[in-house]
């Protein structure tokens, strides 16, 4: 394994391992980006866009209703906070749901309650 040198690796996994979201796997005790860290040494990793489907992502964020809220979640504020930006500047509606590990199960496949949440910000 090589190092990330503290670059920034925006996880967009979702544990499945099979043909349907309940097929996931098993980690333990571990989230999915705890994992995806674990074999990233050296990477700064924020858990983002996987509780959104695809027809969410592609088009254009903004809509006259309101912004696509994107759920992020990371172990490190300033990597966060450079995250949040990026996501606020292409039109997402960033909302930072905690650690890797907190944060990471609430948007997890296979019972996260941000898990699929489609919804919008009004501004």
């Amino acid at each position: 394994m090589s190092s990330w040198d503290g670059r920034i690796l925006v996880d967009t996994s979702n544990h499945i391992v099979g043909p349907t979201p309940r097929d996931h796997a098993d980690l333990g005790p571990e989230t999915g980006s705890e994992f995806v860290a674990r074999h990233a040494p050296g990477a700064r990793v924020v858990k983002a866009f996987n509780t959104l489907y695809a027809q969410y992502i592609v088009p254009d964020p903004r809509r006259a209703e309101g912004r696509q809220l994107l759920f992020y979640a990371g172990d490190d504020a300033d990597t966060k906070a450079a995250f949040r930006a990026v996501a606020d500047e292409i039109g997402f509606a960033p909302v930072d749901a905690g650690s890797l590990r907190e944060g990471g199960r609430l948007m997890q496949v296979g019972g996260g309650p941000l898990s699929a949440l489609h919804a919008l910000k009004q501004d």
